[in-house]
């Protein structure tokens, strides 16, 4: 791992390379502000990954490398290495829900040309771990020495989180001549052993609660539901559910099995389902998932192979309880509760669902 004092600060300058290198933010936090550009002092890059929050939750920043050259002395080619290290802290949820894509970039309309590496904040931080040559030029064939400028470009957005973590992704740069000599990897031989992952689902807590009654929203009535976008009728009111499948019985008066995806009213992608307690008669059933992967009840297990998990047997549908994986700790998580009821626990919880698919519970 790379700490502040062993960092490469002589790399940049090393065998009388003169590298200058600049940031832009183009999008997102920090973007059109005074401080939202200009020449990066050091050899460490500082996204601001740690601004994104559901509001502002993408970004993007332009990398602009170049060799100035300064009146009559001669700056000679470079070659250029960018290097991560695992994210600060490591092993949490942001740092899965972050996706971030680093591509090499057109330097004067800031279009993304081919792409470097994909993926979460925590891949993206692996596969770059052991340090990557940059092309200096990405227009031919194989890896070239800098001679002019080069521009890269990290995409980032925050996708489906709920918590309060931060995060930070160490990331630098280094350069070495190339005039005499077959360049060799500055960063190679540092630990390069994979970042360890977060669990996915810390903490389930209760989203929401839709209730289906008369006289609440369009498309609902008693124990009846047609497909539709329906907020919560208690807990957050950023979020609601899509239902874009049905089924019925009596001729059509009454819904006993439901297909839905989680919805954000603010924009993004809403957080991953934990639990459904699908309640009907006196008593409920209950889905449970432990992967933190999908907000849809599209193989959620319990549910049929459309998705649709259904109330008790023989009943329709009162009401759903939706509870979705957050990154809180298990000393701050309130559970997978009834909203309108914030002491009626739905199952024996133990901070990431444990109830078996589609079992019938009882009374509340």
């Amino acid at each position: 791992m790379l700490r502040d004092t062993e960092r490469y600060d002589a790399s940049i300058t090393a065998g009388t390379v003169d590298l200058r290198a600049e940031y832009e933010l183009l999008t997102g936090p920090g973007a059109g502000e005074p401080d939202g550009q200009g020449i990066i002092d050091g050899p460490r890059v500082r996204l601001p990954i740690g601004s994104l929050s559901p509001t502002a939750a993408s970004g993007s920043m332009r990398l602009t490398f170049a060799l100035p050259q300064r009146g009559d002395a001669v700056n000679n080619p470079a070659a250029l290495w960018l290097a991560t290290d695992c994210p600060v802290p490591q092993s949490t949820a942001v740092a899965e829900s972050i996706h971030v894509v680093v591509s090499y970039a057109d330097c004067h309309s800031g279009s993304r040309l081919q792409r470097v590496t994909a993926g979460s904040l925590r891949e993206v931080a692996e596969d770059l771990r052991g340090g990557f040559r940059v092309d200096g030029d990405p227009s031919t064939a194989g890896d070239d020495c800098l001679v002019d400028t080069v521009c890269l470009l990290i995409e980032y957005e925050l996708d489906g989180y709920i918590g309060t973590e931060t995060v930070a992704l160490p990331l630098w740069f280094a350069a070495l001549q190339c005039r005499n000599a077959s360049p060799q990897n500055p960063f190679a031989g540092v630990d390069s052993d994979p970042c360890p992952t977060a669990d996915p689902c810390p903490c389930c807590n209760t989203l929401g609660k839709l209730e289906f009654e008369d006289d609440t929203q369009s498309g609902l009535s008693e124990s009846f539901a047609t497909p539709g976008v329906y907020a919560f009728n208690n807990g957050d009111p950023d979020y609601g559910l899509e239902i874009y499948d049905t089924t019925d019985k009596d001729g059509g008066s009454e819904t006993v099995g439901i297909a839905f995806r989680l919805v954000s009213f603010t924009g993004g992608n809403a957080p991953p389902i934990c639990t459904v307690a699908v309640k009907g008669g006196r008593g409920y059933e209950q889905y449970d998932r432990t992967d933190g992967l999908s907000a849809d009840t599209l193989s959620l297990p319990g549910s049929d192979t459309n998705g649709i998990v259904y109330a008790p047997e023989g009943t329709a549908i009162s009401h759903v309880t939706v509870c979705v994986c957050t990154a809180d700790s298990k000393a701050d998580c309130e559970g997978c509760t009834d909203p309108s009821h914030s002491n009626t626990v739905v199952s024996g919880w133990n901070g990431n669902g444990n109830g078996a698919p589609g079992a019938a519970r009882g009374d509340r």
